[in-house]
């Protein structure tokens, strides 16, 4: 029960009420037709005569398949059962109305596969029907908002073959329905009265059930034999409406985000064979364009209004994007010429040149498209397992955005030094093709190419620094704070670096004035 602690419902022909976890109970009336399966007859023979597999995988009497109990009255409780009864109480269980002789067009005696309560009422509730075992494959939901007296079908949008398994509705958006069917999942905007075919890259197969999770609005499905599916965070559907829809450029609400410290669970392959696809790893950016916005991009601000990280987004109109943010600044310049290996891919986790976390706090992201704009704020939370100060995680990123802005210069300084390398090495070969070349241009080229190694050195330098505590490939890093040594390394970095740049900025000028 969500209202009262301790009670707990259990369905067999009878619903059995315990109040005390299970210590005690009490029981209803029998709840269901009450119809000896001995007595009807399957393809002609009598249910008592079958002797081949008899009553395999079902029970001689009828049996309760789904129970709900009302979000708004605890005392209102519904039951659908096997052979067709849809029963509701109003006093807790004490007395039932058998209600699915009420709905229209219904077969008599069609399977309960789900009864959902509602959030609009306590005597609103969905359900759902399957009567794939009569060899009919349609489906069948409806919805009351009198207790049962009077329902309503809801069947736009949906396919004329495919049985129903489960109904739910969303806990905090009662216009938001999802729906399981035996070939895939549906979900409505409108409370049912339209449905849409739900991510088409959702296998086709049977949905069993489905659940949403309370804590971060996550959205699980079940189904038959294609494994456990999960959207993380529905926001952007509980947020849906024809305002949003309309508008040029739309930024859902941001859920929290955390920074977490990864193991080194890379050595290996196992989870390559027996593992899902991990969750994101950062804030999820849901965002909807309208129909002349163009090109999108992402900026996200810091509380003193800094810009700590741009992104370049997809600008298609009319769909919900997502995208999302890795709570890091810039990403350092890489190689980007060279496509990562199976084996790299198969990894738990990626292991590309990343920037630094940012420090936890509120964090503006602002959607840009075309004149359009939108924003929302995002709380970043630090890693729970780390006992971290508020300075400390500002230390450790003052220290590596510091270290950020030394990687750039270091490699800037390493890609001009090796373009001077090479014009330097051109123009000796050039002039020993024509002759000797002069000892002055040899020795130049000697030079020139020592600068080269040193600056690259240093780039290479400036790149360790910040893996040690920004992570590197398979290595995790750190979260602390940078120590003694890695200060004193930086500033070590920085002046070694000053001094390279002036004997590399004196050679370029020399090859300009040649």
């Amino acid at each position: 029960s969500a209202h009262e602690p301790g009670l707990i419902y259990f369905g067999g022909n009878r619903l059995f009420i315990s109040r005390n976890r299970g210590e005690s109970w009490e029981r209803t009336e029998d709840l269901t037709g009450q119809i000896d399966r001995d007595t009807l007859r399957l393809m002609g023979v009598p249910g008592s005569e079958i002797t081949i597999s008899r009553n395999d995988g079902t029970s001689s009497f009828g049996e309760i398949t789904t129970i709900a109990e009302s979000p708004l009255d605890a005392a209102v409780v519904w039951v659908g059962t096997d052979d067709g009864n849809l029963q509701v109480s109003r006093d807790g269980g004490a007395s039932w109305t058998e209600v699915s002789s009420n709905i229209d067009g219904l077969p008599h005696g069609t399977y309960v596969s789900r009864v959902a309560a509602s959030m609009t009422g306590a005597g609103a509730a969905y359900a759902t029907f399957d009567a794939h075992r009569d060899g009919d494959f349609a489906p069948y939901v409806y919805k009351t908002s009198d207790f049962g007296s009077h329902w309503m079908p809801l069947l736009d949008g949906l396919p004329e073959e495919g049985s129903v398994n489960v109904i739910r509705e969303h806990p905090t958006n009662p216009d938001l329905v999802f729906l399981g069917t035996e070939h895939a999942f549906f979900v409505s905007v409108e409370a049912g009265a339209h449905w849409t075919r739900f991510m088409p890259n959702l296998p086709t197969t049977l949905y069993d059930d489905l659940a949403i999770q309370a804590r971060d609005g996550d959205l699980i499905l079940a189904t038959h034999g294609r494994s456990l599916w999960i959207l993380d965070d529905l926001g952007p559907l509980v947020g849906w409406s024809q305002q949003v829809a309309a508008s040029d450029a739309h930024l859902f609400p941001i859920r929290g985000a955390t920074i977490y410290q990864q193991w080194k669970d890379t050595s290996y392959r196992g989870q390559n064979a027996y593992a899902g696809t991990n969750p994101p790893d950062g804030a999820i950016i849901n965002y909807h364009l309208g129909r002349g916005a163009g090109a999108a991009s992402i900026t996200v601000r810091n509380e003193r209004g800094d810009v700590v990280r741009r992104l370049e987004v997809p600008g298609g109109a009319g769909v919900i994007h997502r995208v999302i943010w890795d709570l890091r600044h810039e990403t350092p310049p890489s190689q980007q010429d060279q496509e990562p290996s199976e084996a790299v891919l198969a990894l738990p986790h990626p292991v590309a040149a990343r920037g630094p976390f940012v420090a936890p706090g509120t964090y503006t992201v602002e959607l840009q498209a075309g004149v359009a704009r939108s924003s929302q704020a995002v709380i970043v939370r630090g890693d729970p397992l780390m006992m971290l100060s508020e300075a400390d995680w500002r230390e450790r990123e003052t220290f590596l955005v510091e270290v950020l802005e030394l990687q750039r210069k270091a490699w800037d300084a390493d890609q001009r030094a090796d373009e001077l390398r090479l014009a330097v090495i051109a123009e000796r070969d050039a002039a020993a093709a024509d002759g000797e070349a002069p000892e002055a241009l040899v020795e130049r080229a000697d030079s020139v190419t020592a600068l080269a190694e040193r600056l690259r050195s240093l780039r290479r330098r400036s790149y360790q620094l910040a893996g040690a505590l920004n992570g590197q490939g398979v290595r995790q890093g750190s979260l602390h704070p940078p120590t003694e040594t890695h200060l004193r390394m930086k500033d070590d970095l920085v002046a070694a670096l000053e001094s390279e740049m002036e004997a590399l900025v004196a050679e370029e000028a020399e090859a300009g004035g040649r």
